[in-house]
Parts: C-alpha cells; sequence; structure tokens
C-alpha cells in the first residue's frame, strides 16, 4: 500500500483517469468491490465529460457495488460539472449500486445548496469520510 498524502492511504491499482488539466482523476480500486474516484481541481464544462467517463465506467464493472467519490480537493464546481454527479447517482440506483461523496469540499456543498440538487445527492453524502458502507437516504450534508 502507498500514501499519496500521511493520512490518505492508497490502495492499489490506481488510474489516473485522461482529463483536462485544470482536474486530476484517479480511479482506486477498493475493498468489497467497489472504487474510489479521487478528485483534485476544477469541475466545470471543460471537464464534465471526463469525470462522466469516469464515473459510466466504475459503475459499468461487472463485479462493481458502488463507487465512493472523494471530492475534498474539488476546488471549483459549476453547473455543468454538477450534471454528471446527478446522471451517475441515477445510474447508480438503476444499477442497484451506490453512489457516496465522501469527503466534499466546500466548493461542491455550495453549489448542492445553490441548485438545490441536495435532495438528490443527499443519499450520497457520508457523514463520516472513513464509512465504506452505504449511506442511508436523509444522511446530513457534512462538507470538509
Amino acid at each position: 500500500m502507498t500514501t499519496t498524502a500521511p493520512d490518505r492511504p492508497v490502495p492499489c491499482p490506481t488510474i489516473l483517469w485522461p482529463c483536462p488539466s485544470h482536474l486530476r482523476i484517479t480511479l482506486i480500486t477498493a475493498p468489497g468491490h467497489s472504487m474510489l474516484v479521487r478528485l483534485s481541481g476544477e469541475l466545470d464544462i471543460a471537464t464534465s465529460p471526463g469525470i462522466k467517463s469516469a464515473l459510466d465506467f466504475c459503475l459499468s464493472l461487472d463485479d462493481s457495488h458502488g463507487v465512493t467519490l472523494d471530492a475534498a480537493d474539488l476546488t471549483f464546481i459549476d453547473a455543468a460539472g454538477l450534471r454528471p454527479l446527478a446522471d451517475a447517482h441515477t445510474l447508480s440506483r438503476r444499477r442497484g449500486q451506490w453512489l457516496r461523496i465522501a469527503p466534499m469540499s466546500s466548493a461542491l456543498y455550495q453549489v448542492l445548496s445553490l441548485t438545490r440538487h441536495t435532495h438528490h445527492l443527499l443519499d450520497c453524502t457520508a457523514a463520516d469520510p472513513s464509512d465504506t458502507r452505504r449511506v442511508a437516504p436523509g444522511a446530513s450534508l457534512r462538507q470538509r
């Protein structure tokens, strides 16, 4: 096991997903037939196709139970960047999987609040970033 920061262990294998330079998307195989998608940078109209394809890929894996989206290092998101998250949420429910956002940056929290998408993505947020279980609908939004 390697680490990217003192408190953030990264299990292997890790894939750096292709995307414009102002967003870094890292896919990490997580325990329990799930994927961790770590975002760093800006999620906007230029980078939203990249995150959409990454989330679609993770949710299409035959043995995937779900995806955890680590959005702690997301510095900017606009309405165009929110669309792929809402689409992935719908897709995961349709396939009987889960999508969880943990932890959430203040930028993402603000956009969810301002666009009133909190009720659509509310069951995607985990109260505890280390929680690997599915988060129940109605969980409170937590920001980092």
